[in-house]
């Protein structure tokens, strides 16, 4: 969030308004920070949203069956008591615990999400400092190898379906931002300490009902902490990441105002195949919808096609969705629902042909995330 803020900016606020201090008493984001690893993987409880998000396209290892999926694992850690009162009680629960769990099988056209709630209490869910190693019940994110080529597991299991895979930095993480402060709006502290590993190489298994399919294929990784919310006049955000087949990446985050256009805080991050890191302003970028699909469930009217353009690059690139209904519809934590799927990009740059694939989110197209709360 990403941009990849998610909704959970808001949910805590309303749940625990009685239980929850002032955002004064929580650490915001107002300069960048000294940056250490693998201490800065872990958890930052002093402030109080964070997540760990990863989100890639595999390949079955078999070419023959031509079958393609994408997945998105992100935890989520929200404090509830920046210092609670019974320290040595083990129900003592200061954060608490959501997270999503997605498929999509290409093959089958099919959408699988899955969500989950805890508080941090009894060993269910924990982000440990000092590394990422985050648990939320049976779903987990461990760590493996240090850098320079970091490797981490993802397990997640529910129902019928589950992910198990092993990824691994290809090129060095990089600080999204102002080294790595990411601002989010105009008002000093509404902005995120936000790193990404850009291209991490993913081998593993997908298991949906009786068939596993062992992949391959290539991840993205986001970790952001803040203690800020949406500006007064933003209403949701429009997230992109794509790794283009050129080994270059591209990430572009656009606060989207009430009136549908993008605030100027919007911005983005080109990534060049030796890993150096360009910072992309507002007006260094445009993106035009060409085309929507409306939810069946919800009636939300997503944008479902992109043109992106970055002239000083002389990129042209068209985005689409892989599969149209990528709509997470949630329930645990209120009437909220988002789109966040699997995308593919093809175009120019530089006058040459480029293919992408990447991930997109769409918030706040599906109703006004504060509503969904009361429903």
């Amino acid at each position: 969030m990403k941009a990849s803020l998610l909704p959970a900016i808001f949910f805590f606020p309303f749940v625990f308004s009685v239980a929850s201090p002032g955002a004064g008493d929580w650490q915001r984001a107002t300069q960048p920070l000294d940056w250490q690893f693998p201490r800065d993987h872990g958890a930052h409880p002093d402030y109080k949203t964070e997540w760990w998000y990863f989100t890639g396209n595999l390949q079955d290892d078999d070419p023959s069956t031509h079958a393609d999926f994408g997945y998105q694992l992100t935890i989520f850690r929200q404090g509830i008591v920046l210092h609670p009162r019974q320290t040595h009680s083990q129900w003592a629960a200061r954060d608490l615990f959501f997270g999503h769990f997605t498929i999509s099988d290409l093959a089958h056209r099919a959408f699988y999400f899955s969500e989950k709630t805890d508080r941090g209490a009894l060993g269910q869910a924990f982000a440990h400092q000092g590394s990422m190693n985050v648990k939320l019940r049976e779903w987990r994110i461990q760590f493996l190898s240090p850098e320079p080529h970091a490797s981490y597991r993802l397990y997640a299991s529910e129902h019928d379906r589950s992910i198990d895979l092993i990824v691994t930095a290809d090129k060095p993480l990089i600080l999204e931002g102002e080294h790595g402060l990411s601002h989010k709006g105009p008002v000093v502290g509404n902005s995120s300490h936000y790193y990404s590993y850009t291209r991490l190489l993913t081998t593993g298994t997908i298991r949906l009902g009786d068939r596993t399919t062992h992949v391959h294929g290539e991840s993205w990784f986001d970790h952001e902490f803040s203690t800020s919310s949406l500006g007064p006049d933003q209403i949701g955000w429009d997230w992109f990441c794509l790794q283009l087949d050129n080994r270059q990446e591209l990430m572009l985050y656009c606060m989207r105002k009430k009136d549908g256009s993008y605030d100027l805080t919007s911005a983005g991050s080109w990534i060049d195949a030796g890993g150096q890191k360009s910072g992309l302003h507002q007006n260094d970028f445009s993106i035009q919808c060409l085309s929507h699909w409306k939810s069946p469930q919800t009636g939300g009217l997503y944008p479902a096609k992109w043109r992106i353009q970055i002239p000083s690059k002389k990129l042209d690139l068209i985005v689409t969705p892989r599969l149209a209904d990528q709509e997470l519809r949630m329930s645990e934590l209120g009437n909220l629902s988002y789109w966040e799927g699997t995308s593919a990009g093809a175009g120019t740059l530089d006058g040459k042909p480029v293919k992408a694939l990447g991930y997109v989110e769409l918030t706040g197209y599906a109703g006004s995330l504060e509503q969904g709360l009361k429903k």
